[in-house]
């Protein structure tokens, strides 16, 4: 009656130990890894590059300014094909040279310049995009470290509560013998059971200390042995679904950008203005007849329309749309797909929720099977081995429900990590 009173005692300690204020909780693993993550500088990069980018698109609006020069020396010049008399008409150079200064500004671009810039912004979108799908495919690791964890502290205390009973059990087996009730062999059965759950320890031990390093890899925090974990609580709506996957995203901001590619190919074929200025010095200048060198300017504007390209761009268009259907399949695939998971995480759900509630009625009824066991050992009707028997069948029902309760959350975390709401 003493030790059913014990483990009642402990059964309602456990979760006020897990639910300390210093414990970790889930989110802050998430925070930490975050934080502690490669990626997680990269958006800023991807700002400043795109940053760059739009204000080398901006200068194409500006006068665009280049110095040119050019010396030649011709075979043939321009010459008057009759001959005045009394009049003297001025040779042109053979050898020639000019400096100019050009200059060119856009009048209209045919809207080049800004669908550009939509692109660019499509492609920050989808970068940053990318780098959040990466950082939130994290989180399902750090799910199996923290859950890890969590199981190995429950198997801790089960396997020390385990070791407790076995030492008072073998000391009276130890008064059993000295009193002639109990043969002396029942002893070394009791002792060589402690060393295994002494292995056992060992084993557990190790096991959370290789995840508390992975879990201090990923966070970049020292995680002591001693450190607490607090087992996390969710509120699931198993009947609304929306795909919230930072991936699933990521597609639609792929098909923005097609959208963008095909508005920027489109204006291809759009007529452009130009106004120009060129100033410079050479010989001849704009007067042929002027035999030394001269200075000299012009200015103007001109037109381009490229309105006949033998349908490249159509085809180029064509090709944007058959790209566009491809990433709406690849969407509806991965939304499929998901939907497919969270059916299995209904289930699993479902499953293990039923199984929590026969756990508390199997661990009832094997500490009673083995207070009956442990009677009878005392009194000799039955042998160590035989209690042993019995008496691990109850430390298997409480390990096992304990591998439940993990698995629940697991499950539940799995679920809103699929929607993307974890």
């Amino acid at each position: 009656m003493k030790r059913i009173l014990i483990m009642i005692l402990l059964g309602l300690l456990i979760p006020v130990v897990h639910s300390q204020e210093n414990a970790y909780s889930l989110t802050q693993c998430y925070q930490l890894a975050l934080a502690n993550h490669p990626l997680s500088a990269q958006n800023a990069l991807f700002e400043k590059s795109s940053q760059i980018q739009l204000k080398i698109y901006d200068k194409n609006n500006l006068p665009q300014f280049s110095l040119n020069g050019q010396v030649t020396y011709q075979s043939a010049v321009t010459e008057l094909p009759i001959k005045i008399p009394s009049v003297t008409i001025p040779e042109i150079h053979k050898d020639q040279f000019k400096v100019t200064l050009d200059a060119n500004q856009v009048i209209y671009g045919g809207g080049a310049v800004d669908n550009q810039k939509m692109v660019e912004k499509s492609n920050l979108e989808i970068n940053k995009q990318g780098t959040e799908a990466e950082l939130y495919r994290m989180r399902e690791r750090i799910n199996q470290i923290y859950f890890g964890i969590l199981l190995t502290n429950y198997t801790i205390e089960v396997l020390q509560l385990n070791k407790d009973e076995l030492n008072d059990r073998l000391h009276k087996i130890e008064s059993g013998v000295r009193n002639g009730t109990v043969l002396p062999f029942n002893t070394a059965i009791i002792q060589a059971e402690i060393l295994k759950v002494e292995q056992k320890q060992v084993e557990t031990n190790s096991l959370k200390a290789s995840l508390l390093a992975t879990l201090g890899v990923l966070t970049g925090t020292s995680f002591p042995i001693s450190s607490t974990f607090a087992e996390p609580s969710f509120n699931i709506e198993l009947i609304q679904y929306r795909n919230t996957r930072p991936e699933y995203k990521l597609f639609s901001l792929q098909q923005e950008k097609v959208i963008a590619l095909k508005s920027l190919t489109g204006t291809r074929n759009n007529p452009r203005v130009f106004a120009f200025a060129e100033a410079g010095y050479g010989r001849p200048g704009l007067n042929m007849f002027k035999e030394n060198a001269d200075l000299f300017y012009m200015v103007g504007a001109k037109a381009t329309w490229n309105f006949w390209n033998w349908h490249q761009t159509r085809q180029e268009i064509l090709l944007y749309d058959i790209n566009n259907q491809v990433i709406e399949n690849q969407k509806k695939a991965f939304d499929q797909n998901t939907k497919a998971s969270l059916q299995q995480y209904i289930a699993d759900i479902s499953k293990t929720e039923e199984l929590l509630k026969t756990d508390d009625k199997i661990v009832s009824l094997r500490i009673e099977i083995t207070a009956a066991a442990s009677s009878q050992l005392e009194n000799g009707v039955i042998t160590a081995t035989e209690y042993l028997t019995e008496y691990n069948a109850e430390i298997q029902s409480r390990l096992l429900k304990n591998l439940h309760r993990i698995q629940l959350l697991q499950a539940k975390a799995g679920y809103l990590a699929a929607t993307g709401i974890l």
